[in-house]
């Protein structure tokens, strides 16, 4: 199911309408997926409740689950996002990561694939994450509006101090 999908079932759902009617002035911050074999695939998608500053998550997949509030980390920046600027879907960003890592990470081929599609300072983007064969974390940030590759990086997911 595509971002775009997800959002309209969450927003016509019973749990989202009951909500809503208490968080008048919360907004949609972010959207979040796992790409694995051993994790069904299902959004969590987030939004930010400004007078408590927490975040209300729900789980979207066949049924819809509202998730207990969690307090957020300060200094974060919490952002909204504009769904009108997602016009890459997550697989077609997906797309543009794997042929990225095929070009300049070769031998670093994805285990486990994070997206969230969030606003940074960079812009609004799918903030992709593979966790490597290689014990290693690429992470490439996509324009979500143009497909544009905006950053990418490579780190060490374990280091050992000698």
């Amino acid at each position: 199911m595509e971002f775009e999908d997800a959002l309209k079932n969450l927003h016509k759902s019973k749990e989202f309408k009951d909500w809503k009617k208490t968080h008048k002035n919360s907004f949609l911050t972010y959207a979040f997926i796992m790409i694995s074999e051993e994790v069904k695939k299902e959004w969590q998608i987030g939004y930010y409740n400004k007078g408590k500053d927490t975040i209300s998550t729900f789980t979207v997949s066949e049924k819809i689950h509202k998730n207990p509030d969690s307090e957020i980390l300060k200094g974060e920046g919490i952002k909204e996002l504009d769904p009108e600027k997602v016009k890459i879907s997550y697989e077609k960003a997906l797309e543009i990561a794997k042929k990225l890592q095929q070009k300049e990470y070769p031998p670093h081929t994805a285990e486990k694939k994070m997206i969230i599609l969030q606003k940074l300072a960079i812009g609004q983007v799918w903030n992709i994450t593979y966790i490597t064969k290689t014990f290693k974390t690429l992470n490439i940030k996509i324009d979500s509006l143009t497909g544009e590759i905006l950053k990418h990086d490579i780190l060490e997911l374990f280091s050992f101090n000698k």
